[in-house]
This record gives structure tokens, C-alpha cells and sequence, in this order.
């Protein structure tokens, strides 16, 4: 069928306006809370549903149209309708008698009511059915109309649950209702109205009948269809339609408006909320009735609890982005977006761009929590309403518990329920990596739904997929429907609030509580602020840590305080978890410095860290501020202390302030490469998260970029690194650890690296003395000395070992490995014999073995 024409039967409203009815399916299905509701034309006058759907039809070319309902079986708004179901005879039909091609329970006789009278006040005889009609007669009727050729008939139903729970002839209309599902023909149609608001309702509902099989297994089938459903959704009204409510009301009730420049925002909040127009009819009589002369406004309705909001805003989208504490690069992409879709209807509108496929709307926000994703979708939301991209721009917000059930068939519907009550605005699913986490749960059937919805509902929702970065990219690779929804250009990542934001967002959430403090509190939050940016981890939460540190203080205020509220905020408020953190002192340098002078050897090491404190002594003198660390490459045999001067350089860098917390974080190549496409960049963000602010160590990092096959994902770990330490440059060290001659080929491999990896460190084998003393120490450490006779056998026998395998000789390795078999063979010696607890114990040259091969 033709979509519907402009009608000449009276001007429509937009939520039955833009319905197209199907093609090629005899039912059609209406369902939403908008088909109880009233509807304001573009002629400001109220209509019905059913008034605005018969004119739906006739302009559609059904030439009769036919209502039915539990309490009047059969009834026509429309003379011509009546007339074409009136049949032509010579000879009239004997009073209490059907026509011949008619038959009931009692044959052709018609059951007449108690009641015999006629048709009701104020009805007109020519479009009004006998009241004798009973309702096995009207669903015979309607039935006879169905299946007609000579007239394209429309029967609507307008109380489908209850005709189909409650009505006597329910049984027939079950059949009825079947025969006209196996209908081949597009001729008639018959459209069902259902006061559900979104089709798993009605799908439910139908199936709880067990009376309807057929009309069961048709709702299911059009649930599954990717597109071209007979199903519609009437909602909630739209701005424009509730202006022209406010102008109605203001014309014929004297309804006032306090600012005429508000209007338009109001009217926008207003079609935010899930209200009909009929509810917002009543409300707006109600200012013009208590007290009398209120006036409409945004803070009324505020005030009222009509709509969400909290001071009265009547500023842009632009204005109030403008207005967020940082997000520097989001209100770039935002402004970007805004202007773009602003730009794609100014090309409509001059008629370009028609034949073209929009651009995807649907959006991806990574960043850690409390980074403002939320707030910004509500802005979204306004930004495509306000360039008619949605007509409502609301958003809903879910979890995965909301879209994700414990058994089959629920996930669907509960995903389909949430894409139901965002429909003309937008769906927020927050941390939505979770979907494609569930190995052996139900996400992705959810995100099948997803998909699917976006595709059958393109235009009347948006949905906006929120997480952490790493984990979102992962989630946007579990699937290739998801990245071609989600272009790169649609993706804003949301940054972490630097210091002085934190600072702003922590003095203005305690300003909207209604508090005011001394000067010395806000320096003393400020280093506050500072401390827990510096020492933030993965979980931390930006602005939302700094409301809950607010809320913390103005309860300690208050207990302070008691009932004087006068009193302003001082630092005894600030919590005392806050408080030491921000006058910690860190360790001098000296302090630092003398765990990894007590190490042997490693000269050029040490060398490097006191370069580094040098460097910084020198800047802080000259009033400036530090510098990034730099990462490193440790190159040198094994069993030189690789590892753990990388685990002290990241204390001494910590204590110098370089770094926030300083911890290690070791990684391998099977940490950070994955088997599969997609992963391997998602393990290694991981790893990254997991040391920021601190050291990561990547052992044997030339392994990374020596594939075995051509499959080999190495590659992208690397060039995942790379950018990674590009992006966290001040809050991250790595070290690429391996033996000299491998690095120098892994440095080959990507030029990248060798401009990042600034400092090389070289780690030279052990001397024949140093290892000796290396096994000195290792064994005061247990309570065993080392005498001169034991020591010299030990490094006869170490200098041995180091020339049979030159190699792969293990340095610090083979000291221990020396230490527990000289231990063994001390535990042999002495027998029964063994010294007391505590008692000091020496080792026999006959201790040492092999010494002499």
C-alpha cells in the first residue's frame, strides 16, 4: 500500500501522520499509550485516535471503513462506509430476520435486546448500527466485510484486549481473526488497537489468551522480521504538537505564558516527560484554575514536579556545554556534531541529499566513571531533538541487568522493552562491554536485539554505548554489525578531570549545597585535589568522587555545626583520609637512592637514576617543575637484576614525584597477545591501565615482534604500545627487557620504537667477585656465613658453570640455585647434629659442590 497522502477529511497530528500501513499483511497492529490520548492538529483542534485513523484509511483508498468495539460490535463514522455495507434487494428482509447470506446461532433470527431502542441520543441514524446488533452478529458481519472484493475495507478493532478477553463472540473472532491472517490478498485489512506500550506487551498478553494461536504466532513473526513489519507504535506527543496545545489552551481558557522566549524550551521538557496530551491538558487547566492567574513557565513546572530539572535553565545546548568543567575535546565533537546534522537538514531543505543514506547517529563514550558521559547523552539527546533527528530527545538509561535474563527468549524481550521506552530518544547503556563478556550467558542475544532494533527503528532512537575504553573497543570487535553502526567519527572518548577541574567541580558541588568556606579551605583543597589526581587509579572517579567528597564534608559540617548553619566550611571538615593524603611527605632523594646503591655492581644503572635526581634538583632550584619519565630498554644477559631495578626504579621515581604510585606491573608476550583478531590491542590497554602511573616491565619484549607464522598478532601489541605511551606519557614507564643482540633487532622492527625507548641501560654480566658477594649476602640473609675456605670454592665453581655455558649462563640465578644446593648438602652434613634455632652456622668448603668438576 501507498503511504498516506495529505488528507483533505482535516489536518492530522505527527504520531499518526508519518505511519505507513503495510504491505502485502491483512492485520495491523497499533499499539502505545498515544491511542487512548487526544491528538492537536496543525489546525489546533482536538481529535481522537480513531478520528485521526479513519482519515488515516480513506486517504490510504479504503473505500469503507468499519469500527468495532466490546460495546458497540459494529458502527461507521462516515455515510459512504454505511451505505456500501448496506446491501441492494427487491426485496426487503422481514423485520427480526438476517439477510440469507447471513447466519447466527438461532439461524437466520435475529435475538433482539430487552431494550429494542433504536439508536442512541445524539447518534446519527446513517452511520450508526441497530443496538439489537449482537456480537456473534457484528464479528459475522465484520467478517463478511473481510472477505469481500468489491470494496477496499478497513474493520478496526479498538478494543482489542477487550474484545478479545471479554467479548461474547470472542471465539468467533479467534477465527475470524485466523482466516483473515491467511488472507493472500492486500485489499482489506484489519487493524487491531491495543493500549500496551510496546509490542512484548502485546505479544505477552495475546499468549496468556491461549485462545489466539494464530494471532500469537503472527505477533512472533513480527517481532523476528529484520524489517517491513505491520506493527506501529503511537507515543507520547511531540514538542510541536504540545505548543499547539499551549496556544489552544491559551486562546480558549486563557492560559498565560510568563516568558515568551522560554517556549520553546519548555515545550521541549515538557515532550521529554512520558505524559499524553491529555495529561497535559489537565495540568495546564490547573494553572488556570490554582491559584487563579498562574502563569506557565519553565520554574512552575519545575516547581510543580511536572518536569525533571533542578534551577531554571533556559540557556542552549551551547551554552550549557560551554558552561561543563573541562571535556576540551568532547565539546569539540559535540559542537562538530551539532553543526553537522544542523547542515544536513539545511541540504534537505534546499532538496539535496535526499537519495543519500544519513550518517549513522548511534554513539560510543569511553572513559572512566564520573567523566560526564552521562550528562552529555542528555545533551545529545537535545541536540538531535532540537535538529529534528528525535522528536522527543529523552534519554533512558540501562545497565546489562536490565537488557540480559537468566533464560532463553527473555533477553530479547527485555532488550526490546528498553528500545520500546526509548524510542524518539535515546537508549544509554552504560558499561556495554558487559553484553559481549557473557561467554555463556545471553549478551549477545541482547546485542542481536540491539542491532536488529536499529535497523527496523532506524530514525526513532539513538543509542549511545558507554565504558572503558579498552574494554569498549573490545566490545565494538565482538561483532562486525557493531562496528559499521559505530564509525570511528562516532566515538568520544571523555578524559579524566586534570587538577584544577576537579578543584572547580569539588567548590561548585559544595556552593549548590549551600555552603561557603574560608579562604583557607579552598588552598587546602586544591592540594587535596591535586593528591588524589596525582594517586588516581583505574576505578577512580572524577566528578563523581569530588559530589561524594562534598556530601562527605557537609556532613561533618553539620555534626560540627550543630544547628548553626551560618557557620562556614574550615579544614576540620575535609576527611581525614583526605587530609593525609595531602601532607604526606615523599622521600628525599638520598632515601630513595639507598636500596639500589646496596645492590652489587650495576654501575651504568645507577649511573642513569642519578642522572634523573640530578635533572630534577636542578629544575626545582630554577623554580621549575618536573619532567616526564623516560622509558627504558634493559639490556643484558639474564639474572642481572633486570627485574629488580626495574620494581626500584619505580619507587625512587615515585619518591622524586615522577611517578603517582610507582608499583610494577610485569607482563609477558602471552599477557598482552591474544590468538584471535580484536584482542591482542584490548590485552595489551589492559596491561597499560594496570601500570599507569607506575612501571611496566615487558620481559623478552622482542618476542613481541618475532612471529612464528604469518598470523602472528605481536604486531598490533606493539603497535598498541606504541600509541599508549604516546597518550599516557607522564603517568608511564616502560621497560622492554632482553638479551642485547634480540633487542637491537627488536628496535629494528619498528622505528617507532626506537625514538620512544630514550634511555638504554645495559646490564653487564657478573664479575667472578661479584657473584661471590651476591652469594655473601643471600646467605647472611638466611643466618649462614661464608667463609673465606667455602667462598673461594664457590667461585671456582660459578667460573666453571659460566664456561661450560656462556650463553645462557644465570648470573644472579645460578648464585641462588647454588645457595639451595649448598644448603641441602649443609643440612646432610650436620645430620642429627644440627646447631640450635638462631645459632650461627657457617658453610665447609665440602659444601660447595662439583667445585673442582
Amino acid at each position: 500500500m501507498a503511504p498516506p497522502r495529505p488528507s483533505p477529511y482535516g489536518p492530522s497530528a505527527e504520531r499518526l501522520a508519518d505511519l505507513t500501513l503495510p504491505a502485502g499483511d491483512p492485520l495491523f497492529i497499533l499499539y502505545g499509550p498515544g491511542l487512548g490520548d487526544v491528538f492537536v492538529g496543525h489546525d489546533h483542534r482536538r481529535r481522537g485516535a480513531e478520528e485521526l485513523l479513519w482519515t488515516l484509511l480513506r486517504d490510504a483508498g479504503f473505500a469503507r471503513v468499519v469500527f468495532s468495539t466490546l460495546s458497540r460490535p459494529l458502527y461507521f463514522r462516515d455515510p459512504v462506509s454505511r451505505d456500501l455495507s448496506r446491501p441492494r434487494r427487491r426485496r426487503p428482509v422481514p423485520a427480526g430476520r438476517m439477510r440469507p447470506e447471513l447466519r447466527g446461532p438461532l439461524g437466520g433470527r435475529i435475538l433482539r435486546a430487552q431494550d429494542p431502542g433504536g439508536t442512541g441520543a445524539g447518534e446519527d441514524p446513517r452511520t450508526t448500527a441497530p443496538a439489537t446488533l449482537t456480537d456473534e452478529h457484528g464479528v459475522m458481519m465484520l467478517d463478511h466485510f473481510m472477505r469481500r472484493t468489491d470494496h477496499r475495507t478497513a474493520v478496526v478493532l479498538g478494543q482489542a484486549e477487550e474484545s478479545l478477553r471479554h467479548g461474547r463472540a470472542a471465539r468467533r473472532l479467534a477465527g475470524a481473526l485466523a482466516g483473515w491472517a491467511e488472507q493472500g490478498d492486500d485489499r482489506n485489512l484489519c487493524v487491531l488497537l491495543f493500549r500496551r506500550h510496546s509490542l512484548q506487551e502485546v505479544a505477552r498478553f495475546v499468549a496468556d489468551l491461549r485462545s489466539l494461536p494464530r494471532l500469537e504466532s503472527y505477533l512472533y513473526d513480527q517481532t523476528q522480521r529484520p524489517t517491513g513489519r505491520s506493527t506501529a507504535r503511537v507515543g507520547h506527543p511531540h514538542a510541536a504538537e504540545l505548543e499547539r496545545l499551549v496556544h489552544l489552551l491559551r486562546v480558549r481558557e486563557g492560559l498565560r505564558v510568563e516568558r515568551w522566549h522560554e517556549l520553546p524550551a519548555l515545550v521541549r521538557a515538557m515532550a521529554a516527560m512520558p505524559v499524553t496530551a491529555a495529561g497535559w491538558q489537565s495540568r495546564l487547566r490547573e494553572l488556570t484554575r490554582r491559584p487563579p492567574g498562574t502563569a506557565l513557565s519553565l520554574a512552575e513546572l519545575r516547581r510543580r514536579e511536572w518536569i525533571g530539572g533542578g534551577r531554571e535553565d533556559t540557556r542552549d545546548v551551547s551554552e550549557r556545554l560551554a558552561a561543563m568543567v573541562g571535556l576540551g575535546p568532547v565539546k569539540e565533537h559535540l559542537e562538530r556534531l551539532r553543526w553537522t546534522v544542523a547542515a544536513d537538514a539545511g541540504l534537505r531543505a534546499l532538496g539535496h541529499r535526499r537519495n543519500a543514506e544519513p550518517a549513522s547517529p548511534h554513539l560510543v563514550f569511553t572513559g572512566n566513571p564520573g567523566t560526564g558521559k552521562t550528562t552529555v547523552a542528555r545533551l545529545v539527546g537535545e541536540i538531535y531533538r532540537d535538529q529534528g533527528v528525535l522528536r522527543r530527545g529523552h534519554v533512558i538509561e540501562v545497565e546489562v541487568p536490565d537488557l540480559v535474563a537468566g533464560f532463553v527468549g527473555q533477553t530479547a524481550i527485555r532488550t526490546n522493552e528498553a528500545v520500546d521506552k526509548a524510542l524518539d530518544g535515546v537508549l544509554f547503556v552504560d558499561e556495554a562491554y558487559r553484553l559481549s563478556d557473557q561467554e555463556h550467558g545471553y549478551g549477545q542475544q541482547a546485542i542481536d536485539a540491539l542491532l536488529s532494533r536499529m535497523e527496523n527503528d532506524r530514525g526513532r532512537f539513538v543509542l549511545i554505548a558507554a565504558g572503558y575504553p579498552a574494554r569498549m573497543e573490545e566490545f565494538l570487535a565482538s561483532n562486525p554489525g557493531l562496528r559499521s553502526r559505530f564509525p570511528a567519527a562516532n566515538v568520544i572518548h571523555f578524559p579524566d578531570y586534570g587538577p584544577a577541574e576537579l578543584h572547580a567541580i569539588l567548590l561548585g558541588r559544595l556552593g549548590a549545597l549551600g555552603l561557603r568556606w574560608i579562604p583557607e579551605l579552598a588552598e587546602e583543597l586544591r592540594d587535596v585535589t591535586e593528591r588524589l589526581h596525582t594517586t588516581r587509579g583505574a576505578d577512580f572517579g572524577n566528578g563523581r568522587a569530588m559530589r561524594d567528597l562534598a556530601d562527605e564534608m557537609k556532613s561533618r559540617w553539620a555534626l560540627r555545626v550543630r544547628a548553626r548553619v551560618g557557620e562556614p566550611l574550615t579544614p576540620e571538615d575535609v576527611p581525614d583520609r583526605c587530609r593525609a593524603r595531602a601532607r604526606c611527605p615523599a622521600a628525599t632523594a638520598e632515601e630513595a637512592l639507598a636500596e639500589l646503591d646496596g645492590l652489587v655492581g650495576l654501575a651504568p644503572v645507577k649511573e642513569l637514576i642519578r642522572d634523573l635526581v640530578d635533572r630534577l634538583r636542578l629544575r626545582r632550584l630554577r623554580g621549575g617543575g618536573g619532567f616526564p619519565p623516560p622509558h627504558m630498554l634493559f639490556v643484558g644477559p639474564p639474572g642481572t637484576g633486570k627485574t629488580t631495578v626495574a620494581r626500584l626504579t619505580g619507587r625512587v621515581l615515585h619518591a622524586l614525584g615522577l611517578l603517582a604510585r610507582g608499583h610494577l606491573v610485569e607482563v609477558t608476550r602471552a599477557e598482552l597477545v591474544a590468538g584471535y583478531e580484536g584482542r591482542t590491542a584490548a590485552r595489551t590497554q589492559r596491561a597499560v591501565r594496570s601500570a599507569l602511573d607506575g612501571v611496566l616491565f615487558v620481559d623478552e619484549a622482542y618476542s613481541l615482534s618475532r612471529g612464528r607464522h604469518g598470523g602472528d598478532f605481536g604486531t598490533e601489541a606493539l603497535d598498541t604500545l606504541t600509541r599508549e605511551m604516546d597518550e599516557h606519557r607522564d603517568r608511564l614507564v616502560v621497560v622492554a627487557a632482553g638479551y642485547p643482540d634480540e633487542m637491537d633487532g627488536f628496535l629494528a622492527r619498528n622505528p617507532g620504537l626506537r625514538s620512544r625507548f630514550t634511555e638504554r641501560v645495559t646490564f653487564p654480566a657478573y664479575t667472578g667477585p661479584e657473584l661471590v658477594e651476591i652469594l655473601r649476602r643471600a646467605a647472611a640473609r638466611q643466618g649462614y656465613g661464608l667463609p673465606g675456605p667455602a667462598a673461594d670454592r664457590a667461585l671456582r665453581r660459578l667460573e666453571r658453570e659460566r664456561a661450560a655455558h656462556p650463553a645462557d649462563f644465570g648470573n644472579g640465578r645460578a648464585v641462588r640455585a647454588l645457595l639451595e644446593r649448598m644448603e641441602a648438602r649443609l643440612a646432610r652434613r650436620l645430620g642429627s647434629a644440627a646447631a640450635a634455632p638462631g645459632a650461627p652456622l657457617a658453610f665447609a668448603p665440602e659444601d660447595v659442590p662439583d667445585a673442582d668438576g
